[in-house]
C-alpha cells in the first residue's frame, strides 16, 4: 500500500509508531498495535480481523496521555497470503470518525513530532 498513487490520496502525513490500542467492537474487546498513524486514520495489527466498514471505538494507549475513546471505521483489511499466516497477526486500515478537537490536536501533534 505504499504506491505513489495511494500515498498521494492521503489527506494527512503518516508516521510509523508502535502504540498499544484497545478496540471495543460488537464482538467484544480486542487488543492490537498501531503501526502507523495520521490525523485521519491508522494501520492496526491485531489477532482478529474485523470486516470492511465495521464501526468500533478505540483507545490509543500512549504514555503521558489520558486515555480517550475515538470512533473508527475499517476501510480495508490485510490478510496474509502465506500459509504461515498464524505466525503474524493480521491488520487493518482504519479511518477515524467524529474526532473531537482535543483528539485531533493530539494526533496532529503526535504525527508532527514523530514524523
Amino acid at each position: 500500500m505504499s504506491s505513489p498513487n495511494f500515498a498521494q490520496r492521503r489527506k494527512y502525513p503518516r508516521v510509523e509508531v508502535k502504540w498499544p490500542v484497545t478496540m471495543m467492537t460488537p464482538e467484544g474487546e480486542m487488543d492490537g498495535t498501531i503501526e502507523n498513524i495520521s490525523a485521519g486514520g491508522a494501520y492496526i495489527r491485531c489477532g482478529t480481523l474485523l470486516s470492511k466498514n465495521d464501526l468500533f471505538i478505540l483507545a490509543i494507549l500512549v504514555q503521558g496521555r489520558e486515555q480517550s475513546w475515538i470512533g473508527a471505521e475499517v476501510v480495508w483489511i490485510d490478510i496474509p497470503l502465506s500459509p504461515d499466516a498464524e505466525a503474524k497477526p493480521v491488520g487493518m486500515g482504519i479511518r477515524f470518525k467524529n474526532l473531537n478537537e482535543e483528539d485531533l490536536r493530539f494526533l496532529t501533534e503526535a504525527v508532527a513530532q514523530d514524523g
